[in-house]
């Protein structure tokens, strides 16, 4: 997806994507854990966020250290406009900056950051490599980059199913949605950055929607989407059509259907 793209779509769900990040939210919670054991007896003065969205994560984080120097990052004015004032409910002031982090990263100064921290936000990089090569850069020698991402068996039932219609249709199969690098990519991405004690974990959530459509609607809402298929028309209808059949008699019940998510934690410490 075009930065574009991103920024607007962004915007435009700043309002309801609270209401809908279940995930997202569970995922801040464990990131945010994450964050205090790693750093329990570290002094942090300088913090980087990116990717803050609408302030969940950015609370969490600032109120662990509320004399750091924080500035949190994100591409979407919308999203920046909520983050501000979730954080001024709750008495916490944060240096928010509207940015494109991958052209933004390469005009900061080296060693600045005793912690860089991002939660659902690093599978949205274009150039993944590139720009986290440069974000360790930025961290004091010995301080650590925490992020959350979703790996690749997020939404597998979706996947599944479009490939499926695809088949049915006499298609061949195209990919709907995001590619999530794996845990071992990422690890592998922060090696090559001279970053080291690489850790990751893996939790998978499941959760239930009341109907196929309603887990498309949910999706929407958080600013993301589950297909990026142009293709308009009659052929496309019937390409939905069948996706949501076969996701329905083969992921759902009388409970509804389920939605498999993959949260990848990964760590790492920049060299001394």
């Amino acid at each position: 997806m075009h930065t574009e793209q991103i920024k607007r779509r962004f915007s435009s769900q700043a309002t309801s994507y609270e209401q809908y990040a279940i995930v997202q939210k569970e995922m801040a919670q464990r990131l945010g854990a994450i964050v205090s054991a790693t750093l329990a007896d570290k002094s942090v003065e300088s913090i980087l966020e990116i990717g803050c969205g609408t302030g969940g994560l950015t609370r969490l984080i600032r109120g662990q250290y509320p004399k750091a120097a924080y500035e949190a990052i994100d591409i979407a004015p919308g999203m920046i406009a909520q983050a501000r004032s979730n954080l001024e409910q709750h008495g916490l002031a944060v240096n928010f900056r509207q940015a494109d982090t991958e052209e933004w990263v390469w005009t900061q100064p080296e060693a600045t950051r005793d912690l860089i921290v991002s939660g659902a936000c690093f599978q949205w990089l274009l150039r993944p490599e590139s720009t986290i090569r440069r974000l360790c850069k930025l961290l004091k020698p010995g301080s650590p980059l925490l992020f959350s991402t979703f790996g690749p068996n997020t939404f597998c039932e979706l996947h599944d199913s479009f490939a499926r219609a695809h088949a049915s249709l006499g298609e061949q199969g195209v990919r709907h949605g995001l590619s999530y690098l794996t845990t071992e990519q990422w690890l592998a991405l922060l090696d090559s950055a001279g970053m080291e004690s690489l850790q990751a974990t893996v939790h998978k959530v499941v959760l239930t929607y009341p109907g196929v459509l309603d887990f498309l609607r949910a999706v929407k809402a958080v600013g993301a989407s589950a297909s990026e298929d142009k293709t308009a028309g009659l052929g496309r209808k019937r390409l939905l059509f069948a996706m949501a059949d076969y996701y329905q008699r083969t992921y759902g019940d009388e409970k509804g259907v389920r939605v498999t998510y993959e949260m990848l934690f990964v760590s790492g410490f920049r060299s001394q």
